[in-house]
Order: structure tokens, then sequence, then C-alpha cells
């Protein structure tokens, strides 16, 4: 019995299947299921029960996972205590929404070119959705995501930042800025949203809830930067953190748009799974964290600022 053995079973009463825990940890189905029978004759006991709803710890399961989860927390501490951060190599996934590439990943890459330099990063933007699922089958070591997922055994997830949110649109569309906008207001004119489904998008929808039946909704690009091109090009209005098009406000390619009722803001939270080696992606969310404090330090208290919303942080980090 041995700390990955722990694991195998820790990931199976989490995720019910074994072809799910096979796919988790990399490892065939007879392993899953040699891990499981390996420890259950060596204890003499039956860890697990077939049901319904798959495998279902038993008593005897329940607190074998309990004692289980203490040592390997005992043991990933262990580690960060004893390794070296500037000696680590390796590769480390990371996904982030569009939102934080010109903003949060200047200084967080800096600081961890400082922290681990022998470290390749490998970066991906995508939907914070599509970045929870990469994450959950393995794929990406690391998420910085506008979604808080449900706090759950073998997830960490680390509050990073705010960020206010404001109506642009570009100044040849000629709306007055002498008065606050209502929502009836800015449903005139065509809004620049996000694909169908998306948490963006919901927002927009909700914002705009009241006069759904007179929006013109361009479903556009998940990625933030395209539908401010967008809106400088005169297609529309959009909806975007303030942080984000300061420049192009600043140069005059957009104005911000004064507004009866604010949007409201979206918070970014670092997750990855506390699994064994870990290490790395623990640094990473870490770094993020202090690279928020710094951004939020730096920035317009009223666009950014510390979130401290998410209480499912470990206080070991």
């Amino acid at each position: 019995m041995n700390i990955r053995f722990l694991e195998t079973v820790l990931w199976l009463a989490r995720l019910r299947s074994i072809k799910a825990t096979a796919e988790k940890l990399c490892i065939t189905h007879t392993a899953i299921s040699n891990r499981i029978a390996s420890i259950e004759s060596d204890l003499g006991v039956r860890l697990f029960v077939r049901s319904e709803l798959g495998f279902e710890p038993t008593a005897e399961g329940r607190r074998f996972i309990d004692q289980a989860q203490i040592i390997i927390d005992d043991y990933q501490k262990l580690r960060r205590m004893m390794l070296d951060p500037a000696e680590m190599r390796g590769q480390v996934r990371v996904g982030a929404v569009s939102t934080l590439i010109p903003t949060l990943f200047p200084p967080l890459v800096k600081t961890i070119r400082e922290e681990y330099p022998h470290i390749s990063l490998s970066v991906t933007t995508q939907l914070s959705e599509l970045l929870l699922a990469e994450l959950d089958a393995g794929r990406r070591d690391i998420v910085l995501v506008s979604i808080t997922p449900p706090a759950e055994a073998g997830v960490v997830i680390v509050p990073l930042l705010s960020f206010s949110m404001c109506f642009v649109a570009s100044p040849s569309l000629g709306i007055p800025l002498d008065r606050p906008l209502s929502p009836q207001d800015l449903a005139r004119y065509p809004v620049i949203g996000y694909p169908h489904g998306t948490p963006s998008q919901a927002r927009l929808d909700s914002y705009f809830a009241d006069e759904a039946q007179q929006t013109v909704v361009i479903h556009a690009s998940a990625a933030v930067p395209t539908n401010v091109q967008m809106a400088a090009s005169g297609i529309g209005i959009c909806a975007v953190p303030r942080a984000v098009v300061r420049q192009e406000i600043d140069r005059g390619a957009l104005v911000e748009l004064p507004v009866v009722k604010p949007f409201v803001a979206v918070n970014y939270v670092a997750v990855f799974a506390d699994r064994e080696h870990s290490d790395l992606p623990r640094g990473v969310a870490a770094l993020a964290r202090q690279a928020a404090k710094l951004y939020c330090q730096a920035s317009d208290p009223a666009w950014a600022w510390e979130d401290e919303s998410t209480d499912a942080v470990q206080e070991d980090m």
C-alpha cells in the first residue's frame, strides 16, 4: 500500500466509476481494480460495494477514506516543505479566460519565471466551463476562470480578483453621453454578446431581461478582445471589464456609456486538482493570488479588487 493506492480509493469514492477513475489517474481499469483489491486483501475489509449509483464506500470504506485523506494531506505538506522551487522541472498546463491574458498574466508569468526558472508553461484560452471540463479530464493542471465550481473533495479553489464591468461603444454610433442610460435605452443598439449558454451571456440576458423582446444580440466570440474590436468597429455595444478597455477609451476608440443600472462585477478564481504531485499547480495558484494582489494595488480600486468571497482555500498554500 502506498500513496498512489490511497489516492485511487479517494478518486473512486468521488467518481463512483472505475472507468472515470482510470481516466483521471491515467492508468488502466485493471490497475484500479488491482489496487482496490490489494488494499481490501491487506486489511481484510470491503471498501466498496456496487449500487445503482456506481461504487459506494462501505462503512469501513468511509473510515478508511477519512484517514487516507489525512495521510495524503500530510504527505503533500511534507513534499512542499522539502522541495526547492528553483530546482523543480517540468511543464504546467495552464488554462485561462481571455480577460486575464492582458491583465493578470503579465505579472504572473514574470513571477513564475523568477520562482520556477526551469518550468515551461503551456497556456490555452477558452470558455470557463470548457476549461473546468479540461481540468476534470486531466488535460489542464490549473485553470483561471470566471466560474467558481462547487467546493468538493480533491478540488482547490483560490480566489483571485474581481473586475467591475462597463458598457462601451464606438463614438461613431453617436450614443448620447449626457445622461445615464437605462437598459431600455441600451437595448436600442445591437448588443455584442457571447455564445449561447455561457455565464457571460447569462449575465447579459439577466441585465436585459425586461427588454428581451427588443434587444438585438449579436452572439460573438467567447474572447473578450474580439468583442472589444467589434465594438470599436461600430458594430454594437458590449459589456466588458473596465481594465480591459482602458487603452481604447484613452485613445478615443471607445467611450464608456453612463448607465442607470450598473452591470454586475465578475469574480475570477484559480482551480486545480489536489492530488499527488500537485506541487506545481499549487505553486502557480499561490503566485496567481500574489499577482492578483499586486495588480489590484496598481489599479484603480473601482476597476479591480482582491476577491475574498471564496472560502474554499487551503490555509497552507
